[in-house]
């Protein structure tokens, strides 16, 4: 009876997730392989390939996977003590602040060694006309 009433249960949700999923509009990317909810997310596929291919040696997890996902958590964490010390907003959210202030932030004790993946990133930033919280 459990097991029937829990078949019943798993049968109703998957059903709706099937009913979301077609109620979901998608277009085509042009690249002809890709397909997003919003056009505009269209040309980060060819970012989202090109840092496999390029950055992460074909989709490995490699040391630059890793410190780009320590840049990434580092750079949303971050915080100014000092605005913050003035009852002002410190800070906070993954806005590039750490690639785009690469001198000063990555002095910054719990920074040190980003400097690196900063160097190796930049030149997908150019390559693909993004800005530094895009990335």
């Amino acid at each position: 009876m459990a097991i029937k009433s829990l078949l019943t249960v798993v049968s109703a949700v998957a059903a709706l997730q099937g009913v979301n999923a077609a109620l979901t509009r998608r277009v085509a990317c042009p690249d002809g392989k890709n397909t997003a909810t919003n056009a505009a997310c269209c040309q980060l596929f060819a970012v989202r390939d090109d840092l496999q291919k390029n950055l992460f040696h074909g989709g490995l997890c490699t040391a630059e996977a890793h410190e780009s996902l320590r840049l990434t958590f580092h750079d949303a964490i971050a915080i100014s003590p000092a605005l913050e010390a003035q009852g002002k907003f410190g800070g906070g959210g993954a806005d590039g602040s750490i690639a785009i202030f690469s001198d000063i932030e990555t002095a910054f004790h719990p920074n040190i060694g980003l400097d690196e993946i900063v160097a190796l990133q930049k030149p997908f930033i150019a390559r693909h006309n993004l800005s530094h919280a895009d990335l």
